[in-house]
């Protein structure tokens, strides 16, 4: 049996250094079924989503991880939702936001995995590791948070794109 787990680690962006990572985890029989890379001032963020075999637990992978010269790993169990590409997934959430079949807020934490949404009425937008904020079609602010993985350059794009879809949405309901 295997099952499915999300990893993402930092690995320096460096010929060579990302096969290191994958060979490790291949020695494992873990099977990679998808790659995302998140460029970030500290190295490239590789985003794994695997099959591994039943046995291996979280402290195997980190064990992985961390022999194939990954840091900051973040490891989580995943399902079969993972298996659709980000593109597609990306995608099918601007056409629930559209449609309205999803709030803003409902297609943000899909789009950025399990996290808390705010309303603030002021402040500038941005991001740190836990945290980004997010001008607010309706005004003010969005602040989502996120203890973990830490949010990348690639992912508060994203967002953005995805509240700039919700704000040109709502100019064309209100004409």
């Amino acid at each position: 049996m295997m099952g499915l787990w999300r990893i993402r680690a930092t690995v320096d962006d460096r010929p060579g250094f990302l096969s290191v990572l994958t060979a490790s985890l291949a020695l494992r029989k873990v099977n990679i079924l998808s790659v995302q890379v998140h460029t970030t001032e500290s190295g490239a963020v590789d985003e794994f989503l695997i099959d591994a075999p039943d046995a291996l637990s979280h402290g195997d992978l980190a064990d992985a991880v961390t022999r194939g010269r990954g840091r900051d790993a973040w490891i989580a169990p995943a399902d079969v939702r993972g298996l659709i590409d980000e593109p597609t997934r990306v995608l099918a959430l601007a056409t629930k936001v559209l449609d309205g079949s999803a709030s803003l807020e409902q297609a943000l934490d899909a789009l950025l995995g399990e996290c808390d949404i705010s309303w603030r009425s002021t402040g500038a937008a941005g991001f740190t590791a836990t945290g980004m904020q997010l001008a607010d079609p309706a005004g003010g602010m969005l602040y989502i948070r996120r203890p973990a993985p830490s949010f990348t350059p690639a992912e508060y794009a994203r967002a953005q794109a995805l509240v700039e879809l919700a704000r040109v949405a709502s100019r064309h309901t209100a004409a």
